[in-house]
């Protein structure tokens, strides 16, 4: 049984090793050796946008030691511990080659199959409650190596812990592949709306192949500009026209509008019109929902930084907060979140069902013209995303986007039939991603059970990763 198993000290086990306090002045932002910083961690991933990077002319002998290896466990050690979980995650093939920074612990074994069972340890209940209890500092918690090394737990015998490592990593992997599917599709998606909706690729084409640019003398710069590029990409070899009948619902022409904002230099699509996005979509909707009602609620840290999906919804007592219906979307408006991408789509609730979150959400809510797909792709659209934090207003820190700039950002709403088209194109991916992310929490609950259980020798699995019978020592 797991009481039987030696009670020791993590620092006893495994090797940790702090980073090297790289200077910031040798920072590059173009080419060079990633660096890993408290940054980069998420909960269980690395997110390398906006990574600092050091140019291979910096990296001497001394710097060579910080190189990470694959199956490096890391972990911060300035807030270790925020809202959303610890900042721990495993570093694999694809994070190659990168140099550990300055206030981030490594945790390397002497035996490299014993990878998996440590990010396990580290990822457990009474390691992060060891973290939050033992974190100090006020303005920044931290934590020191001394304290990394002195958390205690049973160690397993060596067969036990490589079953477990395995048997847990299958289920992370499952996980990791379902987010990886729903990247892919959010990108997809999103292209599609930039090329619809934002270049007007479809109607740049049809007008090259009617003559539209060549009839034309007083076109503005944008759009010329554009027309040129799209002469390129179809003469590259790969290129794979729109089906003919999804082609021709687009017009072949260009016609001036009174916004110049609009469009490509004020020239939108022959038909389509362009509105304010405060007229074209509901922003701040009206839900009912009653005092002390139970129901779905998300808070800011349940948005995701990128995609649409949100993993974490919970139920309580309705308090107050932004109220929101099935296929809104979540905006977050306040700084540092809406700068760290948080938004997110609503496909939990039935169509009766209201739910709500935090006050510093802003909802925005299709409708029969606008549908609720397009309102998510334009909510992850960067040039919609700056126009709001230029928006921004309140004292440093606490910045909050003005309602007000929904008036002046125009966007253009093509005719019913694109429309249809687009969403039912982009809705299927987006089913697709409601059953990935379903299957991602439940793969998470699977996961957070079992881990206590098999750490604590509650549990045992055979060798085959299946719960062994009876209750014999391991």
């Amino acid at each position: 049984m797991g009481s039987k198993w030696p009670l020791i000290k993590l620092g006893d086990f495994v090797q940790i090793v702090t980073g090297h306090p790289f200077k910031s002045k040798d920072y590059s932002e173009v080419d060079g050796v990633k660096l890993l910083r408290g940054d980069n961690i998420a909960q269980g991933t690395l997110n390398w946008q906006n990574v600092k990077m050091l140019p291979d002319d910096k990296i001497g002998s001394k710097e060579r030691n910080y190189y990470l290896r694959t199956g490096d466990v890391i972990l911060a050690m300035d807030r270790p511990w925020i809202e959303a979980g610890l900042k721990t995650a495993q570093i694999n093939e694809n994070d190659l080659p990168c140099l550990l920074v300055q206030r981030v612990a490594c945790l390397r074994c002497e035996d490299s199959s014993d990878q998996d069972f440590i990010r396990y340890i580290i990822s457990s209940y009474s390691f992060v409650q060891y973290v939050k209890l033992i974190q100090t500092g006020t303005a920044v918690p931290h934590i020191s190596g001394k304290q990394i090394k002195n958390f205690e737990f049973r160690l397993p015998p060596k067969n036990v812990r490589k079953v477990i490592g395995e048997v847990i990593k299958r289920l992370d992997d499952k996980a990791h592949i379902n987010r990886q599917i729903n990247q892919t599709l959010e990108q997809m998606a999103q292209a599609l709306f930039k090329s619809w909706f934002v270049d007007f690729d479809p109607v740049v084409d049809n007008a090259l192949d009617a003559g539209f640019f060549a009839e034309h003398s007083d076109l503005p710069e944008a759009l010329l500009r554009r027309a040129e590029q799209r002469k390129i990409v179809r003469g590259q070899p790969d290129f794979t026209p729109l089906p003919a009948e999804t082609r021709q619902l687009f017009p072949a022409a260009f016609e001036a509008c009174e916004e110049p904002s609009l469009g490509l230099g004020g020239w939108v699509p022959q038909g389509w019109s362009g509105r304010s996005v405060s007229k074209a979509i509901t922003v701040n909707p009206k839900v009912k929902l009653a005092k002390g009602e139970m129901a779905a609620f998300v808070d800011m840290k349940s948005l995701p930084v990128t995609g649409y999906s949100i993993e974490d919804v919970d139920r309580k007592a309705f308090s107050g907060g932004a109220k929101f219906k099935q296929h809104d979307v979540l905006f977050a408006r306040i700084t540092p979140c809406l700068q760290n991408g948080k938004t997110g789509f609503v496909d939990f609730l039935s169509d009766d069902e209201s739910g709500f979150g935090s006050t510093e959400f802003i909802v925005l809510r299709g409708n029969e013209f606008v549908d609720c797909t397009y309102v998510a792709c334009l909510s992850r659209d960067e040039k919609f995303r700056q126009h709001a934090m230029q928006s921004m207003v309140g004292s440093s820190g606490r910045q909050r986007v003005q309602n007000s700039c929904f008036d002046d950002y125009f966007i253009v709403i093509p005719p019913q039939n694109i429309m249809n088209k687009f969403a039912g194109i982009v809705s299927t991916s987006f089913k697709k991603l409601k059953t990935n992310s379903d299957e991602i929490i439940s793969l998470a609950n699977v996961r957070d059970t079992l881990l206590p259980k098999l750490i604590s020798g509650e549990l045992r699995l055979s060798d085959d990763g299946t719960l062994a019978d009876g209750d014999t020592d391991c």
